[in-house]
Formats: C-alpha cells, sequence, structure tokens
C-alpha cells in the first residue's frame, strides 16, 4: 500500500519539476531580452498619461510635479487626473498645482458617475477624453524619472508594440519589512519580463503601462470585466488573445522604471496580495497553469516544514528541497535586481525565502474569498 509520505514526495517532485521548467523559461527570456537603447531625439507619438487617483493628497503633487520636469516636448503629451470620488483634498491640491498648465486637466468622478469597477472606470473616463494615440498609465502615488515618457516614445517608434509593460520597483525602503517586500516584489517584475520575453506575458503593473488607444477600443477596454481590480492584467491578456502574445513587450531600460512604496504594515501588505490572488479565477488556462504550478509549490514545501516538526526524518528532505528552488530562483532575481540597481537586496534573500511560502499559501487561500478592501472600500469580486 502506497503511504501517504509517498504520495508526498510524487507530488512534491511533479510540482517541483513543473516550477524548474517555468521560471527556466523565463530565465531564458530575461537574459535574452535586449535592453532598449534610446537613439531617437526626435519623437512625434503624442502621449496621454492618465492618472486615476482616489484620496492622495499627500503623494499626488509628486508625481504632477515628475511630470513637469520631463524631457520630452510639452505639446507632445497631456496629462489626465481623475479624481475618483476623493474623501480628502486631492482634487484641491491637484487643481492649484495644474492651474497654469495647458497640457494638464484634472477630471472630478462625482456620486451619479459612480461604478463597481472603480480604477478601470476611472480610467476610462480618462481615456474617452484623452487626445493621444499612446495611452500611458501610472498612479497617483508613483514617482518617474524625466527620462520616463521619452523612453516610453522611443520604444513604441522603434517596436511598433501594441502593449508595453515598464518596471516598476520599490523606492526609499527603510525598514527591514519594507527590504522584504522590495526583494520579493522584484521577482516579480522579474518573472513578468522573462514571461513577456519568451512571448508568455502573464502579469503587468497598470503602475507602468503603456497600451495604442486604438487597440484598448478594438478589445472593448474594460467592457464585461467581472472584477474590481486587474486594470493591468485583465486588459493585457484582452490584448494577447486579440492581438497576439507579440504585440506586448517589456521594455528593458532603466530609464522607463517607476518607483512606488512599500506597505508600512503586515495587513496592508497581505491585503494588497489578497487583492493580486482574488484576480486568478479571472485568468486564463495558461497563467493559471503558472499561479497554481507556483502555489502548490509553495504550499508542499510549507507543509513538508510543518510536518517535518512532528517526523524529524523529513527536516534534512524539506531543506534540500528549499535550497534546489533558491538555486532555480537566482539566475533570473540576480539579473533583474543588477538591473535595478538594487544588489543590495541580495542580503535579504534568505528571510525572503523562508517567509515566502507563509504569505502565497495564505493570500491565496484568503484571495479564493475574492473579498477586500482597496481605497477605504470593501470590495467582493
Amino acid at each position: 500500500m502506497i503511504s501517504l509520505l509517498t504520495i508526498y514526495f510524487v507530488f512534491l517532485f511533479l510540482f517541483g519539476v513543473l516550477y524548474f521548467l517555468i521560471i527556466l523559461s523565463y530565465t531564458t527570456g530575461w537574459f535574452a531580452l535586449k535592453k532598449f537603447v534610446l537613439n531617437n531625439n526626435n519623437p512625434k507619438t503624442y502621449l496621454s498619461v492618465v492618472i486615476p487617483a482616489r484620496n492622495e493628497e499627500t503623494n499626488i503633487q509628486n508625481i504632477l510635479n515628475d511630470l513637469q520636469k520631463q524631457n520630452y516636448p510639452d505639446d507632445l503629451f497631456e496629462v489626465i487626473i481623475i479624481d475618483d470620488h476623493s474623501t480628502d483634498d486631492t482634487y484641491k491640491i491637484a487643481s492649484g498645482f495644474i492651474q497654469n498648465q495647458t497640457n494638464t486637466k484634472i477630471v472630478r468622478l462625482i456620486s451619479d458617475s459612480y461604478s463597481d469597477t472603480f480604477k478601470k472606470n476611472a480610467i476610462t473616463k480618462g481615456i474617452e477624453i484623452s487626445k493621444g494615440s499612446i495611452i500611458v498609465t501610472t498612479d497617483a502615488d508613483c514617482r518617474v524619472g524625466p527620462e520616463w515618457l521619452q523612453t516610453i516614445a522611443g520604444y513604441y517608434e522603434t517596436k511598433k508594440c501594441k502593449m508595453i509593460i515598464g518596471p516598476v520597483a520599490y523606492y526609499n525602503e527603510a525598514t527591514f519589512f519594507e527590504k522584504l517586500q522590495s526583494l520579493e516584489f522584484l521577482s516579480l517584475v522579474a518573472v513578468s519580463a522573462g514571461a513577456s520575453a519568451i512571448g508568455k506575458p502573464i502579469m503587468s503593473n497598470g503602475a507602468n503601462l503603456a497600451y495604442e488607444k486604438q487597440a484598448f477600443e478594438t478589445v472593448g477596454g474594460f467592457s464585461k470585466d467581472k472584477f474590481s481590480s486587474g486594470d493591468d492584467v485583465f486588459l493585457m491578456i484582452k490584448f494577447r488573445k486579440i492581438f497576439g502574445p507579440g504585440s506586448i513587450s517589456f521594455l528593458k531600460n532603466r530609464n522607463s522604471f517607476v518607483f512606488t512604496k512599500a506597505k508600512k504594515s503586515i495587513g496592508e501588505f497581505i491585503n494588497q496580495r489578497v487583492r493580486w490572488a482574488s484576480k486568478n479565477k479571472g485568468f486564463g488556462l495558461n497563467i493559471l497553469f503558472v499561479s497554481v504550478t507556483v502555489y502548490f509549490t509553495n504550499l508542499l514545501l510549507l507543509s513538508g516544514a510543518v510536518f517535518s516538526v512532528f517526523y524529524p526524518e523529513l527536516f534534512r528532505f524539506i531543506a534540500v528541497a528549499f535550497v534546489i528552488k533558491l538555486l532555480i530562483d537566482i539566475p533570473i532575481l540576480t539579473g533583474f535586481i543588477k538591473f535595478a540597481k538594487k544588489t543590495q537586496l541580495l542580503f535579504y534573500i534568505i528571510p525572503v525565502y523562508l517567509i515566502y511560502p507563509v504569505y502565497i499559501v495564505v493570500s491565496g487561500a484568503l484571495g479564493m474569498t475574492g473579498k477586500y478592501r482597496w481605497k477605504d472600500r470593501k470590495i467582493k469580486n
């Protein structure tokens, strides 16, 4: 009779092999992806930067100030802020800041335009009044460098892809917890980049995303979306289905980074990951296969670690399994960290790998309920 321990080892081996093949393909994609070098000093593309904002009175001025400093012709881009029913002074502060800026406008959503798609509705409103052929989205709590728009435009004019996924990283990480988040977040962006490079995009981030306005309209925008969040990944899935995976490209250039802040508390962090995990139910088979493989690989490792407390003979085997997983992940993680110029975060790799299976299992399970909070809103997908 086959023992439960034997069944466990079989499943761990099978999911381990699948995990290895997936990460190997993404690693190959990342290192094969060439860095984009901007050579065009005469841009022609008009960009519309759409920024949904809700209760961002402490952040909105920073992103607007960054956009004011762009090394991109003022007559070739506009900034559209969509105040998504803010209950603080976001609208007042933004309106005062842009008072004398001819290429920046703010639209205030009021109660009669309320929609349970929240951020997607705000972005749609911005796109409806935009003049650009390319829509660029970021978040109101982000920061960008002066070459951001120039790099995006140059990449589009060179590649002519339908959607551009840009890199995102945390900045000003001060605490141990924030540095752990930063390293883990970079691993996700690295996977996103590697997957896009091999023509199998699985993730994108609305904090740094660009796409053709006409293509957005062709795929129906966010219409028929069942999930409140996912303005990035579900749109990416639509682009992939209609235009093919080759229409989506990752922009490998340091000047294209968008920076955001890590979560201050464990509660905020878990809530964010539950929100991300809640979207798994809407993914296609390709992304769902990857998500399930990653989830069960970590679930098996975590359960093995727990059982080794009661069965000490398991400990050595589980320890070796953790080390093997680490060796599988290190190449792409190290490569991306060097690209992001955050090599100091490698000192936190061991604690991240010890904690990672715990929160993946917990957030994944909670994400199945579809319940989370976002911007003071209770949401159930």
